[in-house]
């Protein structure tokens, strides 16, 4: 396995980890950010960064 697929595996579990359902409930509250609510803010947020993560990660040097 070369270092793209180990890190892109490392990604998968991080990932796995951020939206386990335990952990969603800390965000799951009363109240607002900016006037969103946490728990879709936070879903948004991982989501985001976990696609722009995996997209840096797979780009590669192709320049």
């Amino acid at each position: 396995m070369d270092v793209t697929s180990r890190r892109l595996a490392a990604l998968f579990a991080v990932g796995l980890v951020a939206l386990y359902p335990p952990l969603l409930g800390v965000f799951n509250r009363p109240g607002s950010l900016l006037g969103v609510p946490f728990l879709p803010m936070y879903l948004f947020v991982v989501w985001g960064a976990l696609v722009l993560v995996s997209w840096a990660l797979t780009r590669g040097d192709k320049q």
